[in-house]
């Protein structure tokens, strides 16, 4: 069986497809993933991907009811010389046949091939026929393609930024891989225009930049500005952060969130706070308490958010939730200028837990 799990995955794409392997199917739900390396594993061979004489892509109707094609194909040679990329995306029904032709002339040495075939047959159950001819084939690669979990989405950050010679810092690592999808090809997305906005290490030593991604640079890059910086400002109050809060407040209302907006994120922390701190009344934990909530306090705000956990007891948040609900009615009734109503309860807020840090 030649189908590659774990480390030997990656040996594999580092390394490259040897002489012995004529076809490699890569499959799996993490569509983003499978094309990264199939175009890792083309580049392999082809360095230019344009060249009509080393490279070829086909389709189902390419190869429907011409289910020998595949392999005519991989052993055409070159009009310019070298090894050829035949790279197939299969989705129909034409994939059975035309692979099975490919994969049975391979392994009885039938077909000497001039190109590395290169299939991409989406997501696979493991009944799958298509499957079941590469991992049985001793002349072709299975390489399957699952969703990045944490540790490979830290991988591939850590690993993007150090080739532009910049670093994270514990805390701003947590929170992006806590935002990074689900797919390789956006979060590879998301990391460049982080590490375009910051610019390489050669232009930050030219600066006043530091070459250390930060949290802030995160939220500047990766989450919604009006939105998170309302969630910035909540953040900020509850724990009694006056010089933050000042900057949040105003990053909010340059960004366009409304005030109204501001007094719901204040009011959405402290009631998540509030409802953590009736669980640990009941029994549970400070982890439990969070994990509890809906949605979860996201990994990378845990620290922070158990510590305001500690700072704010129950009568404190039943105080704060008041103020907040009171701040509303204020700026809905009163005519007052909404902004300077909602920013002084904000104020408040932080004074509060000034006042008894805990």
């Amino acid at each position: 069986m030649t189908a590659l799990k774990g480390k030997a995955i990656d040996d594999f794409l580092k390394a490259g497809p040897g002489a012995a392997t004529g076809a490699v199917l890569i499959y799996g739900p993490d569509a983003g993933l499978a094309r990264e390396r199939a175009e890792m594993l083309a580049r392999r061979v082809v360095t230019d991907l344009k060249d009509p004489f080393n490279y070829i892509e086909l389709s189902d109707s390419d190869l429907k009811g011409e289910p020998g094609r595949l392999a005519d194909e991989a052993a055409a040679l070159s009009f310019a010389g070298g090894q050829r990329v035949v790279r197939y995306r299969a989705s129909g029904e034409a994939a059975p046949p035309a692979v099975a032709t490919l994969i049975e002339l391979l392994e009885q040495g039938r077909l000497r091939s001039n190109a590395l075939v290169i299939i991409e047959g989406g997501d696979l159950s493991p009944r799958s026929g298509l499957r079941a001819l590469f991992e049985k084939a001793k002349a072709a690669i299975a390489l399957p393609c699952y969703v990045d979990g944490p540790a490979a989405l830290r991988s591939l950050a850590v690993g993007m930024a150090r080739a532009e010679g910049l670093t994270f810092d514990d805390e701003a690592l947590d929170l992006l891989v806590s935002l990074l999808g689900e797919d390789r090809a956006l979060a590879r997305s998301e990391i460049e225009k982080l590490l375009l906005y910051k610019g390489p290490r050669q232009a930050s030593q030219r600066s006043a930049i530091q070459p250390v991604i930060t949290k802030a640079d995160i939220r500047v890059n990766l989450v919604d500005g009006a939105g998170d910086a309302a969630d910035e400002a909540a953040d900020a109050a509850a724990d009694g952060d006056a010089r933050e809060l000042a900057r949040a407040l105003f990053r909010s209302a340059t960004a366009g969130a409304s005030p109204i907006s501001l007094l719901r994120a204040l009011w959405r922390q402290f009631a998540r706070l509030k409802e953590a701190q009736s669980r640990i009344a009941e029994g549970a934990s400070h982890s439990e308490a969070m994990k509890k909530l809906r949605p979860p306090v996201f990994f990378a705000e845990e620290r922070a958010f158990e510590a305001r956990l500690r700072r704010w007891p129950g009568p404190r948040l039943d105080e704060a939730l008041a103020l907040v609900l009171d701040a509303e009615l204020s700026a809905k009734t009163t005519g007052a200028p909404q902004r300077e109503i909602s920013e002084r309860a904000a104020l408040q807020l932080a004074m509060m837990q000034r006042s008894n840090p805990r």
